[in-house]
């Protein structure tokens, strides 16, 4: 594994999308030492992967010049991979919003599953008003935004619907939506956060 800073999260990917696929856009900026697509227990897709890069050099051209770029008919967004900070020692900020969203565990608590959304890509303006506002005509519960030890905008965020069915039927209609100019992505939260 390279160090902290070499790797990046590569989200909206086409179901379509293999690890090869990823590698061979993703080193258009740098060398690529590894690419995964990310997939479920029965190996499908998940949408997003990780490419880790020799560099910090390479990671940080690739969000600057990849991100929104075109992969097999989706435009992709690209953006510092967090899931080792995640790991380890504090949270480093969390969410604002109706409650708190520190988590232990693989996804979330069971009365969670299904009904909760990650939406990516978000213009570091909004609040948590602005994408519950977003995601009106839905039964939303809850609306929030992930923030840094700072108090600025990670840039996602989550969405807690009352139900599964319309957490889904939000994800439909939304997912690839326009918010504040930015292309937003929404898909199942099924993450540590």
């Amino acid at each position: 594994m390279g160090g902290v800073g070499t790797r990046v999260y590569v989200g909206n990917l086409s179901y379509e999308v293999a690890w090869q696929d990823l590698k061979d856009h993703m080193r258009k900026v740098g060398n690529v030492v590894h690419a995964d697509v990310l997939e479920d227990h029965e190996g499908r897709s998940k949408g997003c992967g990780i490419v880790e890069y020799d560099n910090p050099h390479g990671a940080m051209r690739a969000i600057r010049e990849l991100n929104n770029t075109d992969l097999k008919g989706r435009l992709i967004f690209v953006r510092e991979d967090r899931e080792d900070k995640k790991m380890g020692g504090p949270m480093g900020g969390g969410f604002q919003g109706g409650a708190s969203m520190h988590r232990v565990g693989v996804g979330g608590p069971p009365s969670a599953a299904g009904r909760q959304l990650y939406v990516g890509n978000l213009d570091f303006e909004i609040t948590w008003q602005g994408l519950k506002d977003h995601f009106k005509g839905f039964d939303v519960q809850r609306a929030e935004v992930a923030y840094d030890a700072e108090g600025r905008s990670r840039g996602f965020g989550t969405v807690r619907f009352g139900t599964a069915a319309e957490a889904q039927r939000a994800q439909e209609a939304l997912n690839g939506t326009n918010l504040n100019n930015r292309t937003i992505e929404v898909r199942e939260d099924n993450r540590v956060l």
